[in-house]
């Protein structure tokens, strides 16, 4: 059954809200790390600010990306940068022992 409660669905979205939870960590320390030396009227602004740019930037990136997979054309030039031919060597290559 094809639907968003299958064991794929919600593997891929327990692991992109990993991943959200990691970049969101980052940000509070470069954020921090930024906002420490300001005075405490300025620490608020500058960690507001930083916030709003980081969500800013998180959404654009987003939407990028999204609007990128979109493109059908996107995987043809892949195709015309790497070799099909390369992609089947790497396959067939050996592998290490029990690997």
């Amino acid at each position: 059954m094809f639907g968003i409660f299958d064991a794929g669905s919600l593997a891929a979205l327990l692991e992109v809200t990993a991943i959200d939870l990691v970049l969101a960590g980052d940000n509070a320390v470069v954020i921090g790390l930024a906002a420490a030396g300001l005075d405490a009227s300025q620490r608020k602004k500058a960690i507001a600010v930083g916030i709003l740019a980081a969500t800013i930037l998180r959404i654009t990136f987003a939407s990028a990306a999204f609007y990128l997979l979109a493109i059908v054309g996107l995987l043809f030039c892949w195709r015309l940068v790497v070799p099909v031919g390369l992609l089947e060597d790497v396959a067939r290559a050996p592998q290490w022992p029990g690997a």
